[in-house]
This record gives C-alpha cells, sequence and structure tokens, in this order.
C-alpha cells in the first residue's frame, strides 16, 4: 500500500482492475490490433489512473478509462512514423485447433478494422463491440451524436468491402481469356 492512499481506495482499485481490465485490453486491442500494445497501453492508463482514483471512481470509472485509452491508442498511431517497429505482414502458422473459426473471424475483423482511420475505429468499437449507445459514444468521444453516426455509417462501408469476397469473373472476360 502506498504512502497517503487509503485502503478502501485500493480495495477498489484492485476490484476494478480484477473486473474490468480485460474488457479495456480487449477494447485496446480493436483500436490499435495487436494485443500486446493492447496490454501496455491499458497497463500505462491505469498506472496514470492509479494516483487519480479516489476522484475518478466517483463519477463513470469506465467511461474515463475508455476515453483515456483511446486517447492513447491515438497518441500510439501519431507516433507509429517515430518508431522503428514494424508489424509483421504475416502471422506465424498456429496449430490447428478447435477455435480455428473463432481465429479466422477475429483475424477478419482486426484486418477490417485496420483499414479505418483511428476515430471510425472508436466509434465501431464503442458502438458495436463495447456495446455503447451513440450518444454514450459521443460523449465518450468528445463529439456529436450527429458525427458519430455518419462516421459509423462510412466506417461499416469500409468494413463490409474490406471483408466482401472478390467478385467473380465476368462472362466476357472469361471468353477473352479462352
Amino acid at each position: 500500500m502506498m504512502i497517503g492512499r487509503g485502503r478502501h481506495t485500493d480495495e477498489s482499485f484492485a476490484a476494478f482492475v480484477t473486473a474490468r481490465s480485460g474488457r479495456l485490453i480487449g477494447y485496446a486491442e480493436l483500436l490499435c490490433g495487436d494485443r500486446d500494445q493492447a496490454r501496455d497501453i491499458v497497463q500505462t492508463v491505469l498506472t496514470r489512473a492509479y494516483p487519480r482514483w479516489r476522484h475518478i471512481e466517483h463519477e463513470d470509472p469506465y467511461g474515463y478509462l475508455c476515453r483515456a485509452v483511446t486517447n492513447a491508442v491515438t497518441d500510439w498511431w501519431r507516433t507509429a512514423h517515430r518508431r522503428r517497429e514494424q508489424p509483421a505482414g504475416e502471422l506465424p502458422e498456429q496449430a490447428v485447433s478447435d477455435h480455428a473459426a473463432t481465429f479466422e473471424n477475429r483475424q477478419t475483423l482486426l484486418a477490417a478494422l485496420g483499414g479505418l482511420t483511428a476515430r471510425e475505429r472508436a466509434v465501431v468499437v464503442l458502438r458495436y463491440l463495447d456495446d455503447h449507445a451513440e450518444r454514450e459514444v459521443a460523449e465518450l468521444l468528445g463529439i456529436s451524436v450527429g458525427t458519430v453516426k455518419s462516421t459509423c455509417h462510412k466506417a461499416l462501408g469500409k468494413m463490409r468491402i474490406a471483408v466482401a469476397e472478390p467478385a467473380p469473373l465476368t462472362t466476357a472476360k472469361q471468353n477473352r481469356s479462352s
């Protein structure tokens, strides 16, 4: 226990982290597309939130930390050009398991989210994957409800294109190649 911290604050913070850190990590992963980076971001956000926890816990702590994670991911994207790290083009081969379909669906989702801007990703993740109402998303991101709606519409359109299967060759093209 830190000096100057009450036992209640420590217990309250620990309980919150236990209950919600997995959800925050999942949210951060969907925003940034990298599980390890998401863990780092959430750890940093929680570390920064701890000294202010007695003020945060009485408002909407999950909403506050979602905003903090969104901002941290945005900062991470902004500084990406300065990092020497490059994401791998392909994942290492995975062992076949019963969860192959789930893994494939997750990879498809992450790939589709990867084609969105930071704001579009945040809106889609908050709205559909974290199940917030449009008004809540607007409040969390500090934008208007109309912006949430239009951003969501654009983002879902991009995602539909990203996951669409390639169109089959037309008969005219097939005849030319024969």
